[in-house]
């Protein structure tokens, strides 16, 4: 299993995400795909929302430039996959370490 993450990470490299359509299955279980040709990534469904509003966490903490078509995406996501309990969870172990919150996830 780490060796499909690192091949996936490696393969992931700094594509945008997107979506895929007709995705082929390159990663066996693991509902994730990259689209080579296009340099695009498709995580899986039930985490699309959680990396939206990471990317939306760090344009706002950050100053991380998002497209409009980027944000338009993940807002997309953040409707289609709301917050979970892991990711309500990941938010506040992350805040008792740097002592600030993720204010997309409530």
């Amino acid at each position: 299993m780490i060796l499909l993450g690192r091949e996936l990470n490696g393969d992931r490299s700094n594509f945008r995400f997107g979506m895929i359509p007709n995705e082929p299955r390159a990663y066996g279980l693991c509902d994730f795909e990259v689209y080579f040709k296009d340099r695009r990534a498709e995580p899986p469904a039930n985490r699309q929302g959680d990396i939206a509003r990471i990317y939306f966490y760090m344009r706002d903490q950050y100053g991380l430039r998002l497209s409009r078509q980027q944000t338009q995406l993940f807002e997309a996501w953040s409707r289609m996959d709301p917050v979970d309990e892991w990711e309500i969870t990941r938010d506040n172990r992350i805040k008792a370490l740097q002592g600030n919150k993720n204010h997309h996830i409530k």
